[in-house]
């Protein structure tokens, strides 16, 4: 995600993407409702699997769009809907509202979360380099897992500590002591949700298999004022940077079973 000319103002935001980066009013854009009753129950041949591991030296920013962490270590994800193929991770990043009655890009049954986490991973085997990957139609998987107000998560707490450190646009930080990647994720990773889709930022790519976790993270309301504490480009608390849900359009979202 670089931070360019677009934003979340009126001006600048979701509603008028579309004019700077014409992929914005593609058929396969994300975030979207997740209906679980209309989801189509898909038994995979493997089992989703996240072959992580603690993080050695973690790279933080503030992009004034986001919280942004870049990954360096050999982090994948395969199975699930990405069959036999290994995707690697490259970063991750949250969505955030200005209250606790949304923040999250995706709705499950119309209901939004406070907050949402993307894992962003790559086809590596394919692809040399990410931004190539990013702008093909298997390029990326995005791991989306929801924040609910509940008992912290302990590897959000190292993520949260961080942000205290980059509430300004454009400064950053690295993360020294080991973090926590496997601790992000919740308890079973094999209920989620799977659809094609595209990055929910600009230049908004239709390559992105998503898989959207039906278990949560917990997080405290002290560690989403964190998150609103941040400043944006326009110097002003970092809110509501979610982009609205777009039509499902003819695509199917399936469920794991």
């Amino acid at each position: 995600m670089c931070a360019g000319t677009w934003g979340y103002r009126d001006d600048n935001g979701p509603s008028v993407w579309a004019r700077d980066y014409p992929k914005a009013a593609g058929q396969r854009q994300s975030p979207v409702n997740i209906d679980s009753g209309s989801t189509k129950a898909v038994k995979h041949d493997h089992a989703l699997k996240a072959d992580y591991s603690p993080e050695p030296k973690m790279s933080c920013v503030n992009n004034g769009l986001t919280f942004v962490a870049t990954i360096n270590g050999d982090n994948f994800i395969s199975g699930g809907p990405l069959d036999t193929k290994s995707y690697k991770l490259a970063s991750f990043h949250f969505h955030w509202g200005s209250n606790d009655s949304h923040g999250s890009e995706h709705t499950i049954n119309s209901q939004a979360y406070p907050a949402e986490l993307h894992l962003v991973h790559w086809n590596y085997n394919k692809y040399d380099t990410f931004a190539e990957a990013a702008a093909a139609d298997d390029g990326l998987s995005v791991l989306g897992v929801m924040l609910k107000i509940g008992e912290p998560n302990a590897a959000l707490k190292q993520v949260f500590d961080a942000m205290e450190k980059v509430k300004s646009p454009g400064t950053n930080f690295v993360m020294t002591s080991a973090f926590d990647l496997p601790g992000l994720l919740p308890g079973d990773i094999n209920k989620f949700y799977t659809y094609p889709g595209s990055l929910t930022t600009p230049p908004c790519h239709e390559s992105v298999t998503w898989i959207v976790c039906q278990e949560t993270i917990g997080c405290s309301k002290e560690q989403l004022s964190t998150l609103r504490s941040l400043k944006n480009n326009d110097n002003n608390h970092l809110v509501n940077n979610f982009r609205p849900v777009m039509p499902l359009g003819n695509r199917t979202i399936c469920c794991s079973n």
